[in-house]
């Protein structure tokens, strides 16, 4: 997963509806490219139990007891 290309950001940018200026694809490439690349090198894993969005949901739900 580290290929990180302008293309690729901006099909991921347009699944999302997230609209990019002129050029914006290319400078988020090169501004994420370093990170994902250290994240593929040590083959680091995020497991989430939940979905992110509804995290704030349970920690609340909880927090009201």
């Amino acid at each position: 997963m580290s290929d990180v290309s302008p293309e690729r950001v901006a099909a991921l940018a347009a699944a999302a509806r997230v609209p990019l200026a002129a050029g914006g694809a290319a400078r988020i490439a090169v501004a994420v490219t370093p990170t994902v690349t250290r994240y593929a090198a040590e083959n680091i894993a995020i497991p989430l139990e939940t979905e992110p969005s509804s995290f704030n949901v349970v920690q609340n739900r909880d927090a009201a007891r």
